[in-house]
């Protein structure tokens, strides 16, 4: 994806959109600045199909998929009729002033019964969005500059801290690919901020990262490694040798799997460094991380 050739920033995006849908945390919409889809049995349905648009922009979807997503359980009629039912209501509740018999500026159907969303610039959506910093932070990596990178990259770990659609528990199986997927971005994210801090010498920012990527990932090497060498160039020793030790005993006990180089390069370090430990403070911490560890 390349970058508009009058930058735009994120901020104003959002705020320019006449439709705002949030899908991280609690799934939210707005029309103007006016929260759609107040609860009720018919918007409820209204809405778990607006979740799957808003997820598939542009994809085609035939009726029998959609019916199976929303009324899995009802009959073959019954599920018919409340679909069309929840159709109508979804295309009220984002156009109001749409009359009678005109279609949809945004749900359009062919002529077999295929149904696709589709997103104007009047739309936007916290997951386009992820999807269009990650590709602007990723493009900004390859040319060499950090400072954006980095910045597109924060942008789009501070889009995540919720979880996809936190509050539908109740459509696992078809979410269960789009979580998977925005937590792979994540990921990846949170490893470029916390390499690309780290190599610039900005250990708070990186240690910052790291421990977002244990939130996520207790057992995740590198996160370990940025902590514990900020613990050693603190003088933190004893802090160091415990944080390891432990990471290490639940690595082994947990996943079964043997720690990395880089991460017996670090125990070796800290193993060497820790008898050489002097001063008041430091030999405190020494009695204190002994007295944990027996």
């Amino acid at each position: 994806m390349l970058e508009p050739l009058e930058w735009v920033h994120p901020r104003e995006r959002e705020h320019k959109a006449v439709y705002r849908a949030y899908l991280f945390g609690p799934f939210r919409v707005f029309r103007d600045g006016e929260a759609l889809g107040q609860r009720s049995q018919r918007r409820e349905k209204a809405q778990l199909l607006l979740k799957w648009f808003l997820l598939n922009p542009g994809q085609p979807r035939s009726i029998d998929e959609l019916i199976d997503l929303a009324f899995p359980a009802a009959s073959p009629d019954k599920a018919a009729s409340s679909f069309h039912v929840a159709m109508h209501c979804l295309r009220r509740m984002l156009e109001p002033d749409l009359r009678p018999g005109k279609e949809s500026s945004y749900i359009r159907r062919s002529s077999n019964n295929f149904y696709r969303f589709e997103a104007d610039d009047e739309w936007w959506t916290d997951t386009a969005e992820v999807d269009r910093l990650f590709d602007q932070g990723r493009m900004s990596d390859s040319r060499g500059d950090a400072q954006r990178a980095c910045f597109y990259y924060g942008k789009v770990v501070g889009h995540m801290n919720r979880r996809l659609l936190e509050d539908d528990n109740s459509q696992e199986q078809w979410l269960t690919p789009h979580r998977r997927r925005y937590q792979a971005l994540q990921r990846e994210a949170l490893l470029r901020l916390v390499q690309i801090h780290g190599v610039r010498g900005q250990v708070d920012e990186s240690l910052e990262y790291a421990h977002q990527m244990l939130i996520d990932d207790p057992y995740n090497q590198l996160a370990i490694i940025t902590i514990v060498e900020a613990d050693l160039a603190h003088g933190r020793l004893a802090h160091a040798r415990q944080r390891i030790s432990t990471f290490l005993e639940s690595l082994t006990r947990d996943l079964g799997i043997a720690p990395s180089h880089d991460m017996l390069t670090l125990k070796a370090r800290v193993r060497q460094d820790f008898p050489r430990t002097s001063g008041g403070d430091t030999q405190r911490e020494l009695a204190s991380t002994s007295g944990r560890a027996g």
